[in-house]
């Protein structure tokens, strides 16, 4: 039976230096009702993390003290930026932690280095400052810029722009020891205890099996039925996540061709949507794309799944693997670190194929219809190894308690004020550019409704 977060104790106090529970402070551009994982995983740590006797103040687009506008790269999100009056106010606050939610945020940042000189020049221990990191901007770096022109970005972005935040920070959290190693290891250079894992939890009353005999999932099953048939294939095979380069969706959709008795449904949506709904038609191939799905829609959804493919190597975690396991789908995916540490206890091994190997990919799928048609026990997902939100949040707050600790010996002081002061103007205006930049193309991809400026220069110029 599920247990109700609002039914949790709230007596429990911090070790913060008093016996007062612990005051943080989320910074998140990424918050619900938004839909993408980030937004789902910071609305649970809130939330967790207050039911627990934590006071958690939220700091996102829809705040009283911030200007906000839309994310030229992903138009259901949103970015902003902290007025200055509003940021006073908060540098008056007494946090005991300072959670900041990467990458992009440049408000984040901005509070980072505020705290930190306060805590510099007054020489107090508060608040630790801690940052997550849920993007694998390494990779996509590689996904949506040409070679050169990506590994020149990669080489301005992490070895000089983020190179100060470990100076600034007291602690990074990745959702998994293989996610961005080479961030991790920057933070690892600066000292002991200054990296750790911002583990995902999973709402398990939401996803469950039982899910395909709601309301909802019968209408999905209805639908399923009725596409099968008409396409003429036996098996569907499920994919959830944003339509972008990044996410190895065309990869699979290449592979239908040879999945000779399956269709696919597509949950999601992204700028390259246009282009998987002309490559599916070009071979033509049963593909169907559902766009957003949220609620009880989209927890039902995955019960119709036979297998749940999730093609991209570019994840931090993958939540929708985690929701594909709760709700008892069999699963294939590519063998990538983050996968491997995170799921290789719940899948078979000759579940994950060979990166950008479509007979590789083939392979796997093919292997987990023909478990599914034989009911073997291989392959079958087991929910309740899958950790809960509450299980998350208690460990994010033991990770804030280390960060706490790494602030009260204040190693770094020193060092910030002589390697970085004269820097720190320069990174700062830097910051303040970029984020103008970022506000000039959100203008431009606004009044093109939202359209790439690679994909309008494209059809206007070139077609």
């Amino acid at each position: 039976m599920c247990q109700s977060q609002d039914n949790m104790p709230t007596s429990i106090m911090e070790d913060t230096g008093s016996r007062q529970p612990m005051k943080v402070l989320v910074c998140s551009e990424n918050v619900p009702p938004q839909v993408n994982g980030i937004a789902r995983r910071v609305g649970h740590y809130v939330e967790g993390l207050t039911n627990m006797g934590c006071e958690v103040d939220l700091l996102s687009p829809d705040s009283k003290g911030v200007w906000s506008h839309a994310n030229p790269w992903n138009f259901t999100a949103a970015m902003m930026c902290i007025f200055p009056g509003y940021f006073l106010q908060l540098m008056n606050e007494t946090y005991d932690v300072v959670h900041v939610v990467m990458p992009m945020n440049f408000s984040g940042i901005w509070l980072l280095i505020g705290y930190k000189l306060l805590r510099l020049f007054t020489q107090t221990q508060k608040p630790a400052l801690v940052i997550s990191w849920h993007c694998n901007l390494f990779d996509y770096a590689e996904h949506h810029f040409p070679k050169v022109l990506g590994r020149f970005l990669k080489w301005a972005f992490f070895d000089v722009f983020m190179s100060v935040l470990p100076e600034i920070s007291d602690r990074i959290l990745t959702p998994t020891r293989a996610t961005e190693t080479v961030l991790t290891k920057k933070w690892n250079e600066h000292g002991s205890n200054r990296t750790g894992v911002c583990y995902t939890g999973l709402d398990k009353c939401n996803f469950t099996p039982a899910n395909k005999h709601t309301e909802a999932g019968k209408i999905w099953q209805a639908r399923k039925d009725r596409y099968l048939r008409e396409t003429n294939t036996k098996y569907l095979l499920l994919c959830v996540g944003r339509l972008s380069p990044e996410k190895g969706v065309d990869e699979l959709i290449k592979c239908m061709s040879a999945l000779k008795d399956c269709a696919l449904w597509l949950v999601g949506d992204g700028p390259d949507r246009p282009k998987y709904e002309a490559l599916a038609q070009e071979l033509g191939i049963p593909v169907q794309f559902l766009g957003y799905q949220k609620g009880e829609s989209l927890h039902s959804v995955y019960t119709m799944a036979d297998v749940f493919v999730c093609p991209s190597t570019t994840e931090t975690f993958g939540q929708t693997v985690n929701e594909a396991i709760a709700s008892e789908v069999r699963v294939a995916l590519p063998t990538v670190k983050v996968f491997t540490e995170a799921f290789g206890e719940h899948i078979p091994a000759d579940a994950f194929w060979e990166p950008m190997n479509r007979q590789s990919m083939v392979q796997a799928i093919e292997l987990q219809l023909k478990r599914l048609q034989e009911d073997s026990d291989i392959g079958r997902p087991d929910a309740n190894k899958l950790r809960s939100w509450e299980d998350a949040c208690a460990e994010l707050k033991k990770d804030y308690q280390v960060a706490v600790n790494v602030a009260r010996t204040q190693q770094d002081e020193l060092r910030l004020r002589k390697r970085t002061m004269f820097i720190l103007p320069i990174w700062i205006m830097c910051t303040i550019l970029a984020a103008n930049y970022v506000y000039l193309l959100s203008l431009i991809r606004t009044a093109l409704g939202g359209m790439s400026l690679r994909y309008f220069i494209k059809t206007t110029f070139f077609e």
